[in-house]
This record gives structure tokens, C-alpha cells and sequence, in this order.
């Protein structure tokens, strides 16, 4: 059985570089052989890399070795917009006897304009 835990939600400012993180759990592991896949606004929906026509060159993924040793599938989207707003949701395949799946509940990244926000500071 796999267990996804994903953090609820992420704010960044436009432009910057935000880590998306994702961590599981499994029992029953017997070998160190899985992937993850990262979607945008629902499992199966787009797929979130860097052959993705709207992420193109702006992710960055956590190392196989992370991935089995440290449970970890975490990624980075680089110079984040306005649009990429919305919900990511974190996919776990671990390949037992068969291969299982498990996915997380999913993070909300909400991307702020810089400028909205240094107009608010000033008030």
C-alpha cells in the first residue's frame, strides 16, 4: 500500500522558483524500482515536466536516488506565473509483484504579482 502526503498549499511571487514537495510511504517494498508523475488540476489530467508545452525548461525533479532512499518526489517549477496557479497533484508507482500506484491529495500553488503585492505594503 502506498500513502502520498503532499503539503495543502504553496504561495510564491511571479518569477521565482518554487519546491513543490511530495513524500510517501510503502509497505511491502521488496525492491527499489518506482517513478513519480506529477499532474496538473487532476490525477491523469497534464502531465507537469519539461515536455510539457507549458512547463517547458522550468522543472526540476528529485533524483531516482532521493526518490528510493529519502521517499521523496519532489520538484521544482522555475519562474513561476500567474498561470500556473492551481492544483498539483504528486503520483507515486512503485513496482511490487505488480505495479501500484498512490497519489496525494494534492497542492494548491497560488503565484502572486509582485507589484499587487508592494502596492498592499505600502497602504
Amino acid at each position: 500500500m502506498i500513502h502520498v502526503y503532499q503539503v495543502p498549499e504553496v504561495t510564491s511571487i511571479e518569477g521565482s522558483t518554487v519546491t513543490l514537495h511530495c513524500n510517501y510511504t510503502a509497505t511491502n517494498v521488496v525492491n527499489n524500482i518506482g517513478w513519480f508523475t506529477w499532474y496538473r488540476h487532476a490525477v491523469g489530467g497534464p502531465v507537469v515536466s519539461n515536455d510539457s508545452k507549458d512547463f517547458i525548461g522550468r522543472v526540476s525533479v528529485t533524483t531516482q536516488l532521493d526518490f528510493i532512499n529519502k521517499r521523496s518526489a519532489n520538484i521544482q517549477l522555475h519562474k513561476v506565473d500567474i498561470t500556473d496557479t492551481g492544483m498539483y497533484i504528486c503520483e507515486i508507482s512503485l513496482l511490487f509483484n505488480q505495479p501500484e500506484k498512490g497519489h496525494g491529495k494534492g497542492t494548491f500553488l497560488n503565484v502572486t504579482d509582485l507589484h499587487r503585492d508592494e502596492s498592499f505594503l505600502e497602504e
